[in-house]
Formats: C-alpha cells, structure tokens, sequence
C-alpha cells in the first residue's frame, strides 16, 4: 500500500511538473507513438485548480473585476483546439513518421537523455519560427489572431487557441525538419511539454524572475507579447526559451513604468467563437481586393502599400486608449453557458481518454457538438439568438446517444440533458433575462 501511495504521488508531482517542463526523460521517454500519453489530458486537473485559485486572488486581493464571458470563451476555444487536433492526429503523425522514415540522416537511441534535452530544445526553435511565422504571414495571422483577441491576460488566456491551428496542426509542420533526427514520438512528447509550459506564463501574478529571464520566456515576456502597446508589437514569440528573440532580435523586456493593454490592434467587441474564428480572413479579402495585391494575404497584417513587408508601428498609439468589452447577459444565460462549457470539458476528457479505441467518426460527431456548444454559447453571451444552432445539436447528442460507440450511459444522459437545456433557454430567452 505504501509503495502504491508513492506512486501515485510520483505520478501527481510529474503531471504538476508537466505544465513548467520539470519532469524525469526517462519518464517521458518512449519507444514508440502508442505508447505516449496525452500529457494535456493528465494535466488539466492542476489547470482547473490554478485557474480557479488566480481567479480568487485576483479578484479578491488585487480587486479585479472577473470577464467570466471571456474567460468562458477561452476554455471553449481550448477545447475545441484539443478536439481539432485529435481528429486530424494521424494524419500528421503519419506525415511525420513517413518523413523521419525516409529521411533521417542520424539514428540516435532514443532513450537517451541527451538526446531527449537536445530534442526539446530542437521542438522548441520549431514552435518560435512558427509563432513568429504566424504573427508575420497574413493567412497565418488570420488563424492566430484569435489567441491574442482577449483583452484579459490571466491562465485561461492560454486556452484560446485556434480551432484551425489544432485541426491543420499548424504548429507541427514547423516541425517536420526535425524529423531528419526525432523519432514522431518524441516530437509529439516535446511539443505536448512545450504547449503545457506555456499555459503558467499567461498571467499577470507571477513577476520578473532575475536571471531566468535570460534563458526562459516567462510570465513577464509574454505579457509584453500578448500587449497591443507600440513597443510590445511582434515580440517575444518564444515559447520555453527566450534565446531565441534573443539571437534573431525580437526582444523586448517589459516596461515597469508603462500599463499593458491586451488585445488586437483593432479591438473585435464579441464572444462569437466562429466569428473569432474567421472574421479576420474577411478582412484580408477585402484588403487584398481593395489594393489589388495578393501582397496582403503573405505580408505582415500591419503592410499596407508603400510599407515595409510587416508595416510600420510608428504610426500605432503609445498605449491603446479603450474599454474592456464585457457581456450584458443576465445570470440565467450565465448558467446555460456554463453548464455547456461543463459538459464540453467532460466531452474533452472521455474523448481524449478513449481516443484510442474510439471510431474516427465518433471523434468527429463529438467534436462537432462541442463546436456547436461553443457556438451556441458565444451567441448567447452576445444576445443573439441561438434556436438553430442549439435544436442541430440536440439531434446530434440523442443520435450519438442511441449508438453503439457512445462512451457511457450517464454521459450520453448528462450531454443530452444540457443541449435540451440551451435549447429551451434560447425559446424563451430575452435578452433581459437578468
């Protein structure tokens, strides 16, 4: 019993030690891509209590007023990147493996832990030219901009990610060069530790780290990046290592004597995770139309005719001059929109659990419902109307109920339960419902 206890203590400790890249290679060190775990599934539980305790001490020390519209929209954006990904996994892994398969110029034991460091370090200057690529290639920019769209930065910040992102695995094809030396297994293991890394340094809690600094990115780095000040636009793309801005001169150490405003340059005033999703390719349509030049979708979305390729930020305010867009919604509508969010989360964690045994058709109608619950809330939250949306998805969670690759009888009843739920509420709701 002893020995089981310390086990299971070992086990929590590396799943804790997962989200700062503190943990054991030969723990994460594998012999084939069957054998790697979702090191994000395993993770979550510590993310929902940090969540939860810098959501406390913000409000209740620092004396901040909670977005819990935005927040909620960033949990639903992580979670249907999670999703995005997982039904497009083997089409990637497959990708790389057949390249490190063809391609490989040095085999190298892959247990070694030498080989593990200089395979995170390997992954994470693929993640910086992607991050960099992604802020600095218009189409890339139309995918990422939503992930810098909150005009909050807190922990639940690092979930807003693209749906696009997960389900092309933009980030990964970055990786590719690697496989001329990484076995996919350790690719997968390093960029999972990478992202994870990066979900502690979205906060405005944790302070200058001294000498760190010098090595990591880290909380007061990625404030700067995430920052719609003058000074702060296109830095620090690092994700575990900030030698990178560093050596290719996208540095900038943050201004103690100059309050950060978050969010994009041109500020979007809604929670509707589809319009967050695609609004900016419209733009990049008009614009490209409008100056008669492809120039705009393969620019930086700062170029216009007569700039240079990624603009010229001289002319952007010192400091944005706005207010924070908050939702009108009453605590009815707060109550469905969480509750979606739930059972979306739960929808994550069977799926991911089981993605394994799971048709890949069953993955894709499980995405889709958390989609449509994602839609259905930001709607909500914006006062629309969501009749449609919430009635498609009904029929989808009773369909999905009834078949045999269901995960279990109570979730199947739990899930059906909240979309009747959202629907009923957008029948009778108003938008004075508070």
């Amino acid at each position: 019993m002893a020995l089981a206890n310390s086990s299971i203590r070992t086990d929590l400790l590396d799943d804790l030690g997962s989200l700062f890249y503190l943990v054991r290679p030969n723990k994460h060190t594998f012999s084939s891509v069957d054998e790697c775990p979702d090191h994000v599934d395993k993770a979550l539980p510590f993310m929902v209590v940090l969540i939860v305790v810098e959501a406390v001490i913000n409000m209740y020390v620092h004396g901040k007023k909670l977005n819990l519209a935005d927040s909620i929209t960033n949990i639903n954006c992580g979670v249907l990147m999670v999703l995005g990904q997982l039904v497009s996994k083997v089409a990637m892994v497959s990708t790389y493996s057949w390249m490190y398969q063809n391609y490989r110029v040095i085999d190298i034991p892959w247990d070694s832990v030498l080989f593990w460091i200089v395979a995170a370090v390997g992954v994470d200057l693929g993640y910086y030219m992607f991050h960099r690529a992604s802020h600095e290639v218009g189409f890339l920019w139309a995918v990422h901009q939503i992930h810098h769209s909150s005009e909050e930065l807190n922990l639940t910040t690092a979930f807003r990610q693209p749906f696009l992102e997960g389900l092309g695995w933009l980030t990964h094809w970055f990786y590719l060069p690697c496989a001329v030396f990484l076995p996919p297994q350790q690719m997968l293991v390093h960029s999972e530790l990478n992202f994870l890394y990066q979900f502690w340094i979205h906060t405005e809690l944790v302070g200058n780290l001294g000498p760190l600094e010098m090595i990591f990115n880290t909380a007061s780095q990625h404030r700067v990046h995430h920052g719609a000040n003058r000074y702060c636009i296109d830095k620090n793309y690092g994700g575990v290592l900030s030698i990178w801005d560093r050596m290719f001169g996208t540095f900038e150490e943050e201004k103690k004597d100059e309050e950060l405003v978050y969010g994009l340059v041109d500020q979007p005033k809604f929670f509707n995770i589809f319009k967050h999703n695609y609004f900016y390719f419209g733009l990049l349509h008009d614009k490209a139309k409008s100056f008669g030049s492809l120039k705009a979708w393969f620019f930086g979305p700062g170029w216009f005719p007569g700039l240079p390729r990624l603009g010229d930020v001289s002319g952007l305010p010192e400091i944005p001059k706005r207010e924070k867009h908050y939702s009108s919604a009453g605590w009815i509508t707060y109550v469905v929109v969480i509750l979606n969010t739930v059972i979306s989360v739960i929808i994550l964690d069977c799926v991911s659990s089981n993605f394994k045994i799971l048709p890949w058709s069953s993955v894709v109608v499980f995405t889709t419902i958390v989609f449509l619950a994602a839609y259905s809330s930001g709607l909500m939250l914006d006062g629309d109307q969501t009749g449609l949306i919430d009635s498609i998805r009904v029929m989808l969670t009773i369909l999905c109920a009834a078949s045999k690759d269901d995960l279990s009888g109570a979730f199947s009843q739990m899930s059906v339960a909240v979309s009747v739920i959202s629907l009923v509420h957008s029948l009778f709701n108003n938008k004075t419902d508070g």
